[in-house]
């Protein structure tokens, strides 16, 4: 099956609905935050972003899982990757 191509925020999105969704402990996902997913050149497996997941325990298999599947479901756009460049030079300027 083909990957779907989706902007930073769609991923991010996506990751938080499927945080959510399959969360472990009960609750509202208020307390859950993602990163915008960072691109990087495709790997092996075609994959071409990946989300750091600083504000959780490093030992939070769970929330990995669900990033390393979003990573093989969806690629990060290349006018996603324009878009943050083109923000940060307006940033810096």
């Amino acid at each position: 099956m083909p990957k779907q191509v989706f902007t930073a925020e769609q991923i991010r999105e996506e990751v938080l609905r499927r945080l959510i969704q399959g969360a472990p402990a009960p609750g509202d996902g208020s307390q859950i935050f993602v990163s915008l997913p960072t691109a990087h050149s495709p790997d092996a497996e075609a994959r071409n972003w990946d989300m750091k997941n600083e504000d959780h325990d490093p030992q939070d298999t769970y929330v990995r899982r669900v990033i390393e599947e979003a990573r093989r479901d969806f690629l990060l756009s290349d006018s996603a990757e324009r878009d943050e460049i083109l923000g940060d030079s307006f940033a810096h300027s």
